[in-house]
This record gives structure tokens, sequence and C-alpha cells, in this order.
């Protein structure tokens, strides 16, 4: 009789633990999936900021967007930005396979990044690496990772970059290494 009653008590009890433990689960999964979902999602995005002074300072185009208002944060796949720096008539692309927007000033891309100079007489052409942070206010590209940079008549590899686009100004931080061509 007490062995009877000793499992049923153990029965009852894992019975009580387990109907617990499935109200806890319930209770969280609401608000984690409240946090995972974002608040606004777009396909084949493309929009234009424009400065205060109403010239076209940038266009984004991407595959998608997902925007998170209380992290304020957006993620971008395939992001395509167009800037327009500052006293140049210069423009610049810089796309990727990824990207997210923190605020609304910093950009960070990743995987595959491509900077490339749209006009046409810029000696620097292209310059690819694996992620790049920018920041959308200062037009500051910054990297710690390998970048190849190309020009016409030359090939510039190192690593870490940072580029001011409105100065048009490009150092690069270490293990630089230079091939030219002599017309």
């Amino acid at each position: 009789m007490k062995r009877e009653l000793l499992a049923g008590l153990l029965l009852l009890l894992a019975a009580g633990a387990l109907y617990w433990r499935n109200l806890q689960i319930e209770e969280q999964t609401p608000q984690q999936l409240a946090e995972a979902e974002p608040d606004f999602v777009a396909r084949a995005l493309r929009t234009r900021s424009y400065d205060e002074n109403g010239r076209l300072a940038a266009q984004i185009a991407a595959e998608s967007m997902r925007h998170f208002q209380e992290e304020q944060r957006t993620e971008f796949t395939d992001p395509v930005y167009l800037i327009y720096p500052e006293n140049t008539d210069g423009v610049w692309k810089v796309q990727a396979q990824q990207g997210h927007l923190s605020g609304t000033r910093h950009v960070a891309l990743e995987k595959d990044v491509i900077i490339t100079a749209i006009e046409p007489n810029e000696p620097l052409r292209t310059i690819r690496t694996e992620s790049l942070k920018l920041d959308l206010e200062t037009m500051v590209l910054t990297t710690d990772d390998p970048i190849r940079a190309l020009g016409e008549t030359f090939e510039v590899r190192g690593t870490g970059l940072w580029a001011d686009l409105n100065l048009n100004q490009f150092k690069l931080n270490s293990k630089v290494s230079a091939s030219y061509e002599v017309p």
C-alpha cells in the first residue's frame, strides 16, 4: 500500500511539474516571437535621401529589408548604396550580400563588399573586402579586413581601410603591397 501511495504521489508530482513547465514555455513564446518579428518588411526596396539643401545624398536599393523599430535596426539583403559625397561630382556605389543600418547613420555591410567609383575619371576604380562600416553622416568607410583595390594601372592589397569619401582620401592600415603598370 505504501509503494502504491508513493508511486501515485511521484506520478502526481511529475504531472504537476510538466504542467508548470508547459505554462512557463507558453508565457515566453509570444514575447520571443514579438522580439523576432520585424515591424516593417519591404521587397525590391528603392529609396533616396537628400541633405538639408535638397541635394541628393544617397540612394539605397535592396532585394529585401526588415526594420525593427524598438532596436532602431534595419536589415538588408543584397543592399546597394549610391553615395554622393559633398563638394564633388563623384558618385560611389557600395554593395554587399548583407547589411544592416543602426539608427539612421551607421551601416555595416558583410559578405563580398564591393566599392565602385562611378565617375569615369576616378583613378581608384574598385575596392573589395568582406566587411565594411559606413557612417552616412561623415561618409567615412572603415574595415579591419583584407582589401584589394584596383585602378586603371595599379592594384593595391592591404589589411584595414579608412576612407573619407567627402575628402577623397584613402588609407590602408597595414600589410600594404602594390603593383603598378608603367604606360
